[in-house]
């Protein structure tokens, strides 16, 4: 499943990122972002980009970078919505 298919508030851990560009790559590993890590969709809308959190990190990921990036989805909250301000 790709990251794009996700909707709002859906848990995921990445399986796989290998087909995203080198500095996307760079930028995920400099935040501690590599494959198995969690991540929950905190906004997606029809147009723009999709707003993904990874413990505590924040990210706005293009569509076309979402539609690159292999994830497993997970049926429970991981960040509780209180704390989505």
């Amino acid at each position: 499943m790709k990251l794009i298919e996700l909707n709002k508030n859906d848990v995921f851990k990445i399986v796989n990122f290998d087909d995203i560009c080198d500095n996307m790559k760079t930028r995920f590993n400099s935040m501690g972002i590599n494959k198995q890590t969690m991540g929950q969709i905190l906004h997606k809308g029809f147009f723009g980009p999709i707003e993904i959190e990874f413990d505590n990190i924040k990210l706005a990921i293009g569509r076309k970078m979402a539609k690159k990036i292999e994830v497993k989805k997970y049926s429970c909250p991981l960040f509780d919505e209180k704390n989505q301000k």
